[in-house]
């Protein structure tokens, strides 16, 4: 189950996708992904850097928009395929540090260790 209390957008994910896909692993297909790093945010009220993921399962039957905000970290994984075995998201909500959330890879060819003030996700 997506059990977050801070990422915004999880209740749809929770009340639409099925009870054996709610895991960041099964959505190993990255679709898309985009980068900005002056984009405005209404909840930042300023310039910001953006990473947005767009990945599917398998059957490409769920697909969600990951946005990770004022983020920081390492991110770089071969091109050959967009495929891996998947990611995970940390959330450290009552730790009272700035960025709440951790995404990382269990991929060898794909290593990112990325930290993030917010992430919304959108079911597409």
């Amino acid at each position: 189950m997506f059990r977050y209390k801070k990422i915004e957008g999880i209740d749809i994910l929770n009340s639409k996708i099925p009870s054996e896909l709610q895991s960041w692993h099964k959505f190993f297909k990255i679709l898309e992904l985009k980068y900005s790093m002056n984009s405005i945010d209404e909840y930042y009220c300023d310039y910001t850097n953006i990473m947005t993921l767009l990945v599917s399962d398998r059957q490409e039957q769920y697909k969600i928009e990951l946005s990770l905000y004022n983020i920081s970290g390492d991110f770089n994984f071969n091109m050959a395929n967009g495929l891996g075995s998947g990611f995970a998201i940390d959330e450290f909500s009552d730790s009272g540090i700035e960025k709440i959330f951790h995404l990382y890879s269990f991929e060898q060819d794909m290593k990112y260790d990325l930290y993030g003030e917010k992430i919304r996700v959108v079911l597409l």
